[in-house]
């Protein structure tokens, strides 16, 4: 999910950017670090997996794991929970299907990610069941116009879909 995100990030600058409301700058990030929402009994905590467009797969996933699991026992330093770029936020594991999640400020942007269940779909004419998931976008409308998030939503979209693009845009970028 976060290497598909990043490659749409790159296709759209816009949602990887942070603003400075005192200085009314929006600041375009050239580097990746998403926040992941994760649940715990103090509240939600953000840690943020840094630099995941220079990260493997695996990296990534044991980084999410180690960050998640420090964020449970209260145990993240200040550097795991600053300078994000990105948030993502899952309701998945309630079942939730669809949110409006909140933008973690200075963010202008939120990907919610949703459970993934079985549906009937109509595909090439005919009504079939795949596992299916909503994904949910929030975005500051100040800075990113409806037509950038949902090109961007069709985006991350087309590469969760289709994970060969994905591995296509890697090759390209030399990651």
């Amino acid at each position: 999910m976060l290497k598909a995100l990043v490659a749409a990030l790159k296709e759209h600058p816009s949602m990887n950017a942070t603003i400075d409301w005192e200085k009314n700058e929006v600041h375009l990030k050239k580097y990746y670090n998403i926040g992941i929402a994760t649940a715990t009994d103090q509240g939600l905590l953000v840690p943020i997996v840094k630099d995941v467009d220079r990260k493997t797969v695996l990296q990534v996933a044991r980084e999410v794991e180690e960050l998640s699991e420090k964020a449970r026992s209260g145990k993240l330093s200040l550097n795991e929970v600053q300078d994000s770029t990105f948030t993502v936020t899952s309701l998945g594991a309630q079942g939730g299907l669809l949110a409006t999640p909140i933008i973690n400020h200075p963010e202008v942007a939120i990907l919610g990610i949703h459970k993934i269940a079985k549906r009937p779909v109509v595909q090439d004419g005919q009504i079939v069941v795949r596992e299916m998931m909503n994904v949910s976008l929030s975005f500051d409308h100040r800075i990113i116009d409806g037509h950038v998030g949902a090109a961007f939503t069709q985006t991350l979209v087309r590469y969760l879909e289709d994970p060969g693009l994905l591995l296509l845009h890697v090759l390209e970028s030399g990651m």
